[in-house]
């Protein structure tokens, strides 16, 4: 159990390992506290000092001998989409994104399922509809569902918390039979629009975590900011482990 310095209402509570979601082999290990209700400009504060929310859930990682895991948050007003990405958002032009409240659903589940099994070719416990429900439709702050349409029909689905300065990318899952049109990278640039039009500062993008294929392509959308030893910066290339694409630099 440890309590926060800047926050002595918050008691942190060490998370039980589990097997890393990101590097195999490798043990997951958390500080985490549980809130039902929670100010979105504190969370917003612990956001860029590392943490993370599931649910209800906001947790830190703090795995011994491992710092793989990397928060990476995006200035809007720096962000240039790269020749591919605007390639992507012409691909799809003919995708309409509708928002609405965070609830259960019947048929943003059955797609959360199916792409959940396309990308680990199993049924984990999570995409359960307990799993689900605890994971993407509570929420102690802002959060809303971006549905992506083609020609009526559901193609991807993208929950966002929506932050007094920034937002911050929650989870997204598409039709796997879309997979060609790199819905993934459009998710991204879209609610980076979103994040412009309302004039925040940053959009956070979760961990980058660079010798796992699941969460590299974060370095792709330029420039970036890593938390390194507790400071925001603009990485180096020593800093990334030269652990940079085509796509990166084009």
């Amino acid at each position: 159990m440890k309590r926060m310095d800047h926050a002595k209402s918050i008691i942190l509570y060490r998370g039980n390992p589990s097997p890393c979601p990101y590097l195999e082999g490798k043990t997951w290990t958390t500080h985490l506290f549980v809130a039902r209700k929670f100010p979105s400009v504190l969370y917003e504060s612990l956001l860029s000092e590392g943490f993370r929310r599931s649910g209800y859930i906001f947790y830190q990682n703090h795995c011994e001998n491992c710092t793989s895991c990397i928060p990476l948050r995006i200035p809007v007003s720096k962000f240039q989409p790269s020749v591919s990405m605007r390639k992507c958002l012409r691909r799809n032009r003919d995708v309409e994104i509708v928002e609405t409240s965070i609830s259960f659903d019947v048929e943003v589940f059955a797609l959360y399922r199916r792409y959940n099994i396309y990308k680990h070719e199993k049924e984990e416990p999570s995409i359960q509809e307990e799993g689900f429900r605890r994971f993407l439709c509570a929420s102690p702050i802002d959060t809303r569902m971006l549905r992506y349409f083609v020609h009526g029909k559901l193609v991807g689905v993208s929950w966002i918390d929506y932050l007094p300065h920034s937002l911050s990318s929650v989870y997204f899952a598409f039709e796997p039979e879309e997979a060609k049109r790199s819905l993934g990278t459009f998710s991204v640039l879209k609610e980076l629009e979103i994040a412009k039009n309302l004039g925040k500062d940053f959009y956070y993008l979760g961990f980058y975590v660079p010798n796992s294929p699941k969460m590299s392509y974060k370095a792709r959308f330029k420039p970036y900011e890593l938390l390194i030893n507790g400071q925001w910066q603009t990485p180096t290339f020593e800093q990334m482990g030269c652990h940079i694409s085509k796509d990166a630099v084009h």
